[in-house]
C-alpha cells in the first residue's frame, strides 16, 4: 500500500499544472456608433408600473412586471458579458407611469445627477402590456363506447399579449439622445378543456416563465444593438514547474504579457529539463498567437514538440498538426 502511494504521488507531481487564460481576439461592432472613448455606463429604469390588477374583466394586469424586469436585468447582464462597456451603477430614478409612450427626455442636469462618472445612460423608458383572454366553444363528439357518442362543449381559451417596449441611450456629457429604440410584439397562445375554469388554468401554466423568456430576448437584443462585443479566446498556459513558469503566469494575470514573455525567454536559458523547456516554449507560442504572429507561434510549437511530447498539444493549439512540419 505504501509503495502504491509513493507511485501515485510521483505521478501527480509529474503532472503539468496549467491555468486557463483568455485574451482579446477582436471587437465586433454594434449597430449604434458610440462616442469615442465612451465605456462607462449607468442603466436606468424609468418605468413605473402603476396599474392595479383588474379582476372584474377578462383584461389581466396590463403592466405585469415579469417581462419588464427580465428585459432590464438581461440587458445589464448581456452588456457585461459582451465585455466592452462597464456598468458603473443602476438606478430607478425619474420614473413615469407606463402608458406605452415615451416620457420627456432627461436633461443634462438629470443625467449628471443620476449617472455621476458615467459616459452613457441606458434608459428603459417606455412600456405597455395588455393581456386579454377570450373564449369560444367547440362542439365535439365524445365516444362513450359501444358505438355510442354524445355531443359535448369544449372551451377554447385564447390569450393575447400585446407588448410595447422602448429604450433611449443618452450621452451623459452633452445630453444628446444617441439612440431611440422601440419594440412592439404580439404573443398569442391557446388552451382547451371541458370547462371554462380549466381552460383558464391551462392558460396560466408557464405564464410567468413565458413572459420572462420574452423579456430576456428584448434585453439581449438591445444590448447587442448598442454595445460592441469583445471576442476572446481561452487557452491553457503552464503555470507551475519552475520559477519562470510561476512568475510568468503572475505577469499574465496582471495583464503584462510583455513581462511574461521576458520571464519565459530568460527561463529557457537556465532550464535543463526538456519537459519544462517544452512548457516554456508552449507559453511563448501562445503569446505569439495572441499577437497574431502565427509563423513565430508555429516555430515555438515545433521546438516544444522536439523537446517533449506535450509539445504536440501546443502544435494543435496554434493551428497545425505535427505532420505539417
Amino acid at each position: 500500500m505504501k509503495k502504491q502511494l509513493i507511485i501515485l504521488l510521483t505521478l501527480l507531481s509529474a503532472c503539468a499544472s496549467t491555468q486557463q487564460v483568455s485574451y482579446v481576439t477582436g471587437v465586433s461592432q454594434a449597430t449604434v456608433t458610440l462616442p469615442e472613448g465612451a465605456r462607462k455606463v449607468t442603466v436606468l429604469n424609468r418605468v413605473q408600473l402603476a396599474y392595479p390588477y383588474n379582476k372584474s374583466t377578462t383584461v389581466l394586469n396590463p403592466n405585469n412586471p415579469n417581462l419588464l424586469n427580465a428585459a432590464f436585468s438581461t440587458c445589464q447582464s448581456s452588456i457585461q458579458n459582451q465585455g466592452y462597456l462597464r456598468i458603473l451603477s443602476q438606478s430607478n430614478a425619474f420614473k413615469q407611469n407606463a402608458n406605452s409612450t415615451f416620457p420627456t427626455p432627461l436633461s443634462t442636469s438629470d443625467l449628471k445627477q443620476v449617472a455621476t462618472g458615467s459616459d452613457l445612460v441606458i434608459s428603459l423608458e417606455k412600456f405597455g402590456q395588455r393581456i386579454e383572454d377570450t373564449y369560444t366553444i367547440d362542439i365535439r363528439r365524445e365516444n362513450l363506447g359501444n358505438s355510442t357518442y354524445r355531443e359535448v362543449d369544449f372551451y377554447i381559451g385564447k390569450r393575447t399579449i400585446n407588448v410595447s417596449l422602448g429604450w433611449k441611450l443618452y450621452n451623459t456629457e452633452t445630453g444628446e439622445v444617441i439612440d431611440t429604440w422601440e419594440e412592439k410584439d404580439n404573443y398569442f397562445y391557446e388552451s382547451e378543456a371541458r370547462t371554462r375554469v380549466r381552460a383558464t388554468e391551462l392558460l396560466k401554466v408557464n405564464y410567468r416563465r413565458e413572459l420572462q423568456s420574452k423579456g430576456s430576448k428584448y434585453g439581449r437584443r438591445y444590448a447587442a444593438r448598442i454595445s460592441p462585443t469583445v471576442n476572446r479566446r481561452t487557452v491553457p498556459l503552464y503555470s507551475n514547474g519552475n520559477e519562470a513558469l510561476q512568475k510568468g503566469i503572475l505577469a499574465v494575470r496582471g495583464k503584462n504579457w510583455k513581462e511574461a514573455k521576458k520571464i519565459w525567454t530568460n527561463g529557457l536559458q537556465y532550464e535543463e529539463k526538456r519537459r519544462k523547456k517544452a512548457m516554456l516554449l508552449h507559453n511563448l507560442a501562445i503569446n505569439q498567437v495572441r499577437k497574431g504572429n502565427v509563423d513565430k507561434a508555429r516555430r515555438f510549437a515545433a521546438q516544444a514538440a522536439e523537446q517533449h511530447p506535450l509539445g504536440l498539444k501546443t502544435q494543435g493549439l496554434v493551428g497545425f498538426a505535427p505532420a505539417d512540419l
